[in-house]
């Protein structure tokens, strides 16, 4: 885990389906209590864990956008 360098908050880094790096926002997994098991214990089931993109929450994010502003005196 690393800061963001815009705002500071924790992020992870991902990789996206063509290879390409992406800041994701760090989330704690999440357990399901299915009830006891065989020791009476309680038995916990891991969900699967959805990261939102750190582009989408940081205050910060235009800052690194690829897409630079077309000059407005050419």
């Amino acid at each position: 885990m690393t800061p963001c360098k815009g705002c500071g908050k924790t992020i992870i880094w991902g990789q996206t389906p063509d290879g390409k790096k992406i800041p994701l926002d760090p989330v704690a997994p999440t357990y399901t209590i299915m009830g006891p098991g065989p020791d009476g214990n309680p038995v916990a089931i891991r969900a699967s864990s959805t990261y939102v993109s750190h582009f989408a929450t940081c205050p910060k994010a235009n800052e690194f956008s690829r897409k630079k502003a077309p000059d407005a005196n050419p």
